[in-house]
């Protein structure tokens, strides 16, 4: 039967064994489970015109589609 090992709470644990063991894993600080900073004010002003200009070409190719 082979070795079962330990699994933390998270179930995603790599398990990584031999004497250079520690060159493989990033280190802690670039931890995948740390949530992205929300994107600036301005950033997001920007985003929302570009929704509105690709509604107003949607809209006007839908309009000359139908008349």
């Amino acid at each position: 039967m082979p070795e079962q090992h330990e699994v933390d709470g998270r179930h995603d644990s790599i398990l990584v064994e031999g004497d250079d063991a520690g060159h493989v894993l990033p280190p802690q600080e670039l931890d995948p489970f740390t949530p992205e900073p929300a994107p600036p004010e301005s950033a997001r002003n920007v985003m929302w015109v570009a929704v509105a200009i690709v509604v107003v070409i949607a809209l006007v190719v839908l309009y000359a589609v139908l008349s």
